[in-house]
C-alpha cells in the first residue's frame, strides 16, 4: 500500500490484463481490518489482520461440475511480500491459511465472501472451495530496519501401504479403513490399502531434514492445514492448490500437511517440536449414551503448566485442531495423530477440539517469556437468528479491548465452530467436543481466539463499544467477484 488503499479490481482482471497489473492491483483481491486513514497515518491497530486470495488463471465452469483454476498457494507471498516491502511500520505476528466456499452466480460470475463469519455447507452437491493466506498484524517496534520478507515449506506425510483383511479393522496412521472394497490384493488374498504416516513420524522426518536442509530465515509460524488428498478412490493432493471441489455424494479422505512459514534471512537452524493437549475422557460410554469429555478450558490449565516448564523454547503456533473420536466397541480414541481421515455425507461422526504447540529451540532465538497463559475467545456479535457481524466489525472490537485491557498479545488464532442456534452466542465453545450428522447440512461461525502470558479481568463493558442490536435479520459481509 501507498498513501491510499488500492481500489479493488476483480481476480480476473488482475489475471488476464494486459500489460500487466501494477502492484496496487494485484492487492485488489483482499480483505482487511486496517482502515484507510490508519494507511494514511500509519498507526496501526493493536491487532489486525489482512487475507490476500489467489489470482483467477481459469474460470471453470461449477454448474457443469468443472471447476475454476487459481495460482499456487506459494505465489499468494509474493503480494504478500509486497505489502511488508511498502510498508515498513507493519510487523507480523503470524500466517494462517484461510478456506472460503466458492459460488456461481446466475450470470456466470464466481464470488467469494471475505467478510462473513458464518457460513453455510449443503449436504450434497458440488461445492468448491478457494483458499488464502491471512497475515496477523501489528505494529512493527523497530520500523526503521529491513521489511519482513516471507518465506515457504510445505511438508506432506509420506505415504505407505498396509496389508487389509476383506471385512477386517485397522489402524495405520491413526486412520479406520473398516468395511471398505479395496481392489487389490496380494498373493495371500489380503487387500492393499494406501495411507499416510502419522502425524509424530513426519515432525520426526522433519526434524531430521533440517538437520541437512535448515530454514533459510527465522520461523514465524509452524501449522497444519487439513486438505482433501483423495475422493473415492482418485488422489488430488496438491499442497499448493488453492482451488478444490468435493462431491458430498462421495466419501472424502483428508490428510495434514505442515506448513513452515519464516522470516526470509540467515538461517537461526532451529529445532522444532509440537506438543498436543487432548481433553481427557470424564465418563466412559455405554448402551445408553456416549463418552463426555472435560471442557475445553482444562486444556488451557494444561498448557500453562507445560508452558512453565519449558522455558527455553519459542512457541510459534498455538492451534485449535478439531479431531475425529473413534469409538470401537467400549474403548474411545481421539484421533489427533492421523493424517488420513475418511468423511462422509453418510456417516455420524464425532470430533472432539485439541489444542496443537508448535515451538522452535535455537541458541541464537530466545522465547517470548512466559509463565502463565490464557486465552479469550471473540465470537462475533450475533445479529439475528442466523446472522452475525462481519470480520472486520468483530476485530473493531477486540481492537477496543485490547486498548483498554493494555494486555501483550502472545498468540492468535482463528477457530470454526459449528453453529448451534439454541445457544444465546451461537455456539457452544466450553465443550471441547461435537457431533456431526449425517445427511444434514451444517452452519459454521467463524471466531478469534487471543492468548495472553498473563492472567486478565474482562473490563467495565462501559468503556467498549455497543454490541449490535438483535434483528430478525442483518449482518454484515463482504463479497469478491470474480467477473
Amino acid at each position: 500500500m501507498e498513501k491510499d488503499t488500492p481500489t479493488p479490481i476483480s481476480a480476473d482482471e488482475a489475471a488476464f490484463r494486459n500489460p500487466p497489473p501494477t502492484y496496487e492491483e494485484i492487492m485488489g483481491v483482499y480483505q482487511t481490518s486496517i482502515k484507510k486513514e490508519q494507511v494514511v497515518s500509519q498507526e496501526m491497530p493493536t491487532l489486525a489482520y489482512i487475507d490476500i486470495m489467489p489470482k483467477c488463471i481459469s474460470k471453470g465452469n461449477i454448474a457443469g461440475n468443472v471447476a475454476p483454476k487459481f495460482e499456487s498457494f506459494s505465489k499468494i507471498l509474493e503480494g504478500a511480500n509486497c505489502l511488508l516491502q511498502d510498508n515498513p511500520n507493519m510487523a507480523i505476528w503470524k500466517c494462517e491459511s484461510v478456506t472460503k466456499k466458492l459460488y456461481a452466480t446466475k450470470e456466470g460470475t464466481l464470488t467469494y465472501e471475505l467478510n462473513t463469519m458464518f457460513r453455510h455447507e449443503s449436504t450434497f452437491g458440488f461445492l468448491v472451495y478457494i483458499k488464502g493466506l491471512r497475515l496477523w498484524l501489528t505494529r512493527d517496534p523497530n520500523p526503521k530496519g529491513p521489511p519482513q520478507q516471507i518465506g515457504l515449506r510445505n511438508i506432506v506425510p509420506h505415504k505407505m501401504t498396509v496389508e487389509v483383511p476383506s471385512r477386517g479393522y485397522y489402524r495405520a496412521g491413526k486412520v479406520t479403513i473398516e468395511g471398505v472394497d479395496y481392489k487389490m490384493t496380494n498373493m495371500h488374498g489380503l487387500n492393499m490399502f494406501n495411507t499416510f504416516e502419522n502425524l509424530g513420524d513426519t515432525v520426526k522426518r522433519l526434524q531430521e531434514n533440517l538437520a541437512n536442509d535448515p530454514i533459510p530465515g527465522t520461523i514465524l509460524t509452524i501449522e497444519t492445514d487439513r486438505i482433501k488428498s483423495y475422493e473415492q478412490f482418485k488422489s488430488d493432493l496438491d499442497p499448493e492448490a488453492t482451488c478444490w471441489t468435493e462431491n458430498k455424494s462421495k466419501f472424502r479422505r483428508f490428510t495434514q500437511v505442515i506448513r513452515i512459514f519464516y522470516i526470509q534471512g540467515t538461517s537461526a537452524k532451529e529445532e522444532i517440536g509440537y506438543e498436543e493437549f487432548v481433553p481427557e475422557l470424564t465418563e466412559a460410554p455405554d448402551s445408553l449414551k456416549p463418552c463426555k469429555f472435560e471442557p475445553f478450558e482444562n486444556l488451557m490449565y494444561r498448557l500453562a503448566t507445560w508452558v512453565r516448564a519449558n522455558p527455553g523454547v519459542r512457541i510459534v503456533n498455538i492451534q485449535q485442531y478439531d479431531a475425529i473420536i473413534n469409538n470401537s466397541f467400549s474403548s474411545v480414541e481421539v484421533c489427533s495423530d492421523s493424517t488420513d481421515d475418511f468423511i462422509s455425507t453418510f456417516l455420524d461422526q464425532r470430533f472432539t477440539r485439541t489444542l496443537r504447540v508448535f515451538y522452535t529451540k535455537s541458541s541464537a532465538v530466545r522465547g517470548l517469556p512466559a509463565n502463565y497463559i490464557t486465552s479469550r475467545l471473540f465470537l462475533p456479535a450475533r445479529t439475528g437468528p442466523k446472522s452475525f457481524e462481519c470480520m472486520t466489525q468483530t476485530m473493531d472490537r477486540i481492537d477496543a479491548w485490547l486498548r483498554v485491557t493494555g494486555l501483550p498479545i502472545y498468540s492468535v488464532e482463528t477457530v470454526d465452530l459449528l453453529f448451534n442456534e439454541h445457544q444465546q452466542l451461537g455456539a457452544e465453545y466450553l465443550k471441547s467436543d461435537y457431533n456431526s450428522h449425517s445427511m444434514s447440512g451444517k452452519y459454521w461461525l467463524t471466531a478469534v481466539r487471543v492468548y495472553f502470558s498473563r492472567p486478565y479481568s474482562e473490563p467495565d463493558p462501559a468503556l467498549l463499544p455497543p454490541l449490535p442490536l438483535y434483528m430478525t435479520g442483518g449482518g454484515g459481509s463482504s463479497s469478491c467477484n470474480i467477473l
